[in-house]
């Protein structure tokens, strides 16, 4: 060996050892030096691209071990900490074929299949990175890492009872991994154990209390549990932490709007705006809580944010014709009035129709099919069109149906088209008079179960708050036992909540109209013949209540906006009476009450 070259190589030993100490800038000097005089020795290259590395100098530490895998092919490591360094770029694709290599070369390598494992899933392949956490599990059963991992990509792949499995078996060879108790309480969470999801949280707060996200999520799943004291008080201990999240913000106003502490809410979502101009939630929220309070002036006019939202987005109808907002004559003009939401919201907003009429415009209709037969003859209306209607006819402007309270400025209660503004089909009416019996007894629909078929998380929320078990009306429908002059009509459609009232002992006492119930025209053809309608809130009462039918509404504790608050009336519809939960998730009272105003209605029927 010549003189310089050993000279190198000592300085290189030397280059090493300061290294290793972490002395940083003194190795880097020594590597620069025997490297100008060694450029292509294999160790001096993969050692500079290491410091390079620990410097968290991730273009420099590319650069250098790629140069040390075209010196030396065969040294595995440095694909491994090459990968690693692409990873960190962002260059996942690139890591991959670097670990594909490795893999290839030495099967049995789990930190390699690990770190493919965790590309892959970035890469969307959550199936092919379930694949390598098991080959890692099968070389090492012991490893928390590749069980947490494992949980990560069954999570992805929706398969959260086996991901919860991954997460449990990662805990138990290490109790203290607070990202595994993390990601348990999301899976939970994701699969609506929500007690389950905020023991996990806990767990992860009892090693760390200062986790930030773990605090979030929980403040979330108490709101979920119907806890909004402790949600708001976990929200403020994250908020302490970090108070740049806009998510966090929103959340917390949803908290203090359920507490009723409204200024505070809008304050909250004013600051969600803040940080993120497009939080588009947090101005609907904000626009649904003015509502809530009867601001209808600046309610309506927030309430178009709705559009910008995730869950509205994909709803709204985008046409060449110009958006009507009651902006410009409508003197002479067709327009498009289209449904937007639910069948509830559809008749709830058809009221305006006439009004729009009234202006001077020719009115096209566009209602959801199960709408369009009972809607056919709405004043106002000259053509009643269903949304699958693949070209609508000519037209020239087109408004939202729940864009009309702002476009006809109604902005107080005694601007409120009043009910009854339907009439039954005439087809249904006679129907259910030749198949009711005639008598005088006072006739009840019952509907106590919304939709089934949401797929929105909020939507699903809801429903299930809004729907009660038919059990929880066996104290109003025993009243029949005791009557003869009393009958129960079911109006529920629905299998899930149908079986409960097929399979329940005062299933006798009412009649199930559900086979008949094709479309809306039917349902109001019966209703046209019931005295009184028993409802939670859901499509069917907004067509009692359109009807001018009297409707006793099971309302749910965290009502929606357009019920208000502490009333037991509403401007929407001057037949309905309000029966409202006092407590969240307890139908007992409003039951209770319930059945004492039907036997007050028995005695002076």
């Amino acid at each position: 060996m010549r003189p310089q070259a050993n000279a190198s190589l000592i300085l290189l030993q030397k280059a090493l050892a300061v290294h290793q100490k972490g002395d940083l800038a003194t190795a880097e000097e020594l590597y620069k030096k025997v490297l100008l005089k060694l450029p292509r020795h294999f160790e001096a290259n993969y050692l500079y691209g290491m410091l390079k590395l620990h410097q968290e100098d991730w273009a420099a530490a590319e650069t250098q071990l790629a140069k040390a895998i075209d010196l030396n092919p065969a040294h595995l490591d440095t694909y491994f900490d090459h990968a690693g360094v692409l990873e960190q770029l962002a260059r996942d694709e690139e890591a991959l074929t670097r670990y594909d290599h490795l893999i290839a070369t030495k099967p049995d390598f789990p930190d390699a299949l690990m770190r493919r494992g965790a590309v892959l899933r970035r890469l969307g392949r959550a199936t092919d990175a379930l694949e390598d956490f098991a080959r890692a599990l099968k070389i090492h059963p012991g490893n928390a890492d590749a069980w947490f991992q494992q949980g990560n990509a069954q999570h992805d792949l929706f398969a959260y009872a086996d991901a919860r499995q991954s997460y449990g078996t990662a805990l138990s060879l290490r109790p203290d991994f607070i990202e595994a108790w993390f990601n348990l309480g999301n899976t939970c969470k994701d699969s609506y154990l929500l007690t389950d999801a905020l023991a996990a949280y806990d767990r992860a707060l009892a090693v760390q209390p200062d986790f930030y996200e773990a605090l979030s999520n929980r403040g979330y799943v108490l709101m979920q549990l119907q806890r909004p004291r402790e949600a708001l008080q976990a929200y403020d201990q994250a908020l302490a932490l970090d108070d740049d999240s806009a998510d966090l913000w929103f959340n917390r106003g949803s908290t203090l709007e359920a507490l009723r502490r409204f200024d505070e809410a809008a304050e909250s979502y004013a600051r969600a705006r803040e940080l993120n101009p497009d939080a588009s939630s947090a101005a609907w929220n904000d626009a649904l809580m003015q509502l809530l309070q009867g601001d209808f002036q600046n309610g309506w006019r927030a309430y178009e944010s709705r559009w910008f939202t995730g869950q509205m987005q994909g709803q709204q109808r985008h046409f060449t014709q110009p958006l009507w907002l009651g902006d410009f004559p409508l003197e002479g003009k067709t327009i498009l009035l289209h449904a937007e939401q639910g069948f509830g919201d559809t008749l709830q907003f058809v009221r305006y129709v006439p009004l729009v009429a009234a202006m001077g415009a020719r009115v096209i209709l566009e209602v959801q099919p199960a709408l369009v037969k009972l809607l056919a003859n709405v004043p106002g209306a000259v053509e009643v069109i269903s949304t699958q209607r693949s070209v609508p006819p000519s037209f020239d402007v087109h408004c939202p149906l729940m864009s009309l309270p702002l476009a006809c400025q109604s902005f107080s209660e005694s601007e409120i088209p009043r009910a009854p503004y339907l009439l039954p089909e005439a087809g249904a009416w006679n129907a259910w008079a030749l198949r009711l019996p005639h008598n005088r007894a006072l006739r009840v629909g019952l509907v106590w179960a919304g939709s089934s078929a949401q797929t929105h998380p909020d939507a699903i929320r809801i429903d299930a708050q809004r729907s009660l078990p038919f059990d929880a009306l066996s104290p109003v429908v025993e009243l029949a036992r005791e009557h003869a002059g009393l009958e129960f009509y079911s109006i529920q459609v629905g299998e899930t909540a149908l079986e409960q009232l097929r399979s329940h002992p005062l299933a006798p006492q009412v009649r199930d109209c559900s086979a008949a119930l094709h479309d809306f025209a039917d349902t109001s053809g019966l209703l046209a013949h019931l005295d009184l309608l028993i409802s939670v809130d859901t499509s069917v009462c907004h067509l009692a209540g359109a009807l001018g039918k009297p409707v006793w509404l099971l309302n749910r504790f965290n009502t929606c906006w357009r019920w208000q608050l502490d009333r037991s009336d509403t401007p929407w519809y001057p037949g309905v009476r309000i029966f409202r939960q006092a407590q969240a998730d307890d139908w007992s009272e409003v039951i209770g009450q319930v059945r004492t105003a039907l036997q007050q209605q028995l005695r002076q029927h």
